[in-house]
């Protein structure tokens, strides 16, 4: 079995005394593709910004491809938080694509995806375009690259934010709620996209709403309630024979039917 890429250990965040991360304790492995899923406001978004170190946990630690990432622990037994340098040095092993895509306005959809392998990665700016080239072209995107987001549309703005987490050339791949802000019709694509990821054996941990994506794609799901993790497993067998009553009642409410569900067919499931 493959070392976790990802390491979560009793990771805790609260907000004004309110705890929206209680206790976390999570794994994803090399080439794994882990679904989280779970009611909103149950602390899905809060984990991946913590993740990444965009929210500061209040306890617990993160390991990313073997390193403490944020906070360790030291050999005399004390917990330190890193330096911004050393977190600023292991955040690009970590992508991650927001539900509302956040593209520069005034870049071209290439210049989006070449930027920042310029400033973060400190690339040439010749090898950054044709990365930049390169990954646009394999999202479909190549009769696009000249345009700026306010000419693209929503799935397209999704996969010039993938094309640029994707140029980083992160261990593991973060998605929030990746079809969320689409229009019910461009589900299919970006879900199209992410199964094209799994393919190639792209680590991921993606939040999302769409059960039948989970079921089919994910190797395995994480059901997350009131800030912890409930239950974790197989994704078919999570779907098909839920143990905690909770997920049992969640799954009630957000699935249509019971029969199985094509993963690039856009569902309605809400939550």
């Amino acid at each position: 079995m493959s070392a976790p890429i990802l390491r979560v250990s009793a990771l805790t965040k609260r907000f004004f005394g309110v705890t929206a991360l209680d206790q976390v304790y999570l794994d994803v492995r090399e080439g794994e593709i882990v679904a989280l899923i779970g009611p909103s406001g149950c602390g899905k978004s809060t984990l991946l910004r913590c993740l990444t170190w965009l929210e500061q946990p209040d306890d617990g630690f993160i390991e990313v491809t073997g390193k403490p990432f944020g906070r360790e622990l030291t050999p005399g037994g004390v917990v330190r938080r890193q330096s911004r340098r050393q977190i600023d040095a292991l955040r690009p092993k970590i992508g991650i694509v927001f539900q509302q895509f956040n593209l520069w306005p005034h870049m071209t959809a290439l210049e989006n995806v070449v930027r920042a392998q310029i400033v973060v990665r400190r690339r040439p700016r010749a090898e950054a375009i044709r990365r930049g080239e390169e990954l646009l072209e394999r999202l479909g995107l190549a009769d696009r690259m000249d345009r700026y987001p306010h000419a693209l549309s929503g799935g397209q703005k999704q996969r010039v934010a993938i094309a640029r987490a994707l140029a980083m050339d992160p261990a593991l791949m973060l998605f929030d709620e990746p079809t969320s802000a689409l229009d019910p019709e461009l589900v299919g694509e970006v879900l199209t996209v992410l199964r094209s990821l799994a393919e190639i054996g792209m680590t991921m941990l993606v939040v999302t709403h769409e059960i039948g994506f989970a079921a089919n794609v994910a190797d395995r799901i994480a059901f997350m309630d009131h800030g912890r993790i409930l239950e974790q497993g197989p994704a078919r067998e999570i779907i098909s024979a839920p143990k905690e009553p909770r997920l049992r009642s969640f799954l009630d409410l957000v699935q249509a039917d019971r029969r199985p569900v094509d993963p690039l067919t856009p569902s309605n499931i809400t939550e």
